[in-house]
């Protein structure tokens, strides 16, 4: 009977340790497109839209009604500390005419 007991107790603190309640806060989270300070640098005024999307890859909002507006987002959160990027492109006849971005942000 001592041995069986045993057992269960070992069987219950085994099981027991499977619902151990993970901290979700200290996963990395990366959403969006990832926009490093490199590919921002490669954009350049005159690029075409198909030049662009090859870069940059397709941006996160695909407008409906104005497609000379690409948004570009990114946010990483790591524990308490969240990096926010953003960049927006405007295009006139299929070229790039202004770039706009932020830093990141805390």
């Amino acid at each position: 009977m001592n041995m069986i007991k045993q057992l269960s107790v070992l069987l219950a603190v085994l099981l027991a340790s499977g619902c151990i309640d993970y901290d979700l806060s200290r996963r990395v989270v990366q959403q969006g497109n990832l926009l490093t300070p490199q590919k921002i640098k490669k954009l350049h005024f005159g690029m075409s839209k198909d030049d662009v999307n090859t870069l940059m890859g397709t941006s996160l909002l695909t407008p409906e009604f104005n497609n000379n507006r690409w948004d570009y987002a990114y946010t990483l959160r790591n524990k308490d500390d969240i990096k926010v990027k953003h960049v927006i492109l405007n295009f006139k006849n299929d070229r790039l005419v202004k770039i706009s971005h932020t830093q990141d942000k805390n």
